[in-house]
């Protein structure tokens, strides 16, 4: 397995921006190009993002399914918001 491209700075920079200020798919967009640099977390991340995954519906329905033993109901634009933190996150 070959390692993963170094990312630059302003590469980061520009992918945060993207995704602050884009639509939800541009989560997509930024983990499919950190898959194509070799990111394998990525690829796992991407099903998450766009939830046409297995391991992505899995991974929402468990977040649903702690909130909902939490007493707390997760709206859309929470999921959404957790899907733009998770790739901001990782970037960092």
């Amino acid at each position: 397995m070959s390692q993963p491209q170094v990312l630059t700075k302003e590469q980061l920079r520009a992918w945060s921006e993207q995704i602050k200020s884009g639509k939800l798919s541009a989560i997509g967009e930024v983990y499919q190009a950190l898959a194509q640099k070799g990111y394998d977390y990525a690829h796992w991340a991407l099903g998450v993002a766009t939830a046409d995954t297995i391991t992505g519906n899995g991974a929402l329905q468990f977040m649903q399914a702690v909130a909902k033993d939490h007493k707390q109901k997760l709206t859309q634009a929470r999921v959404d918001s957790v899907r733009r933190d998770m790739v901001l996150v990782k970037m960092m």
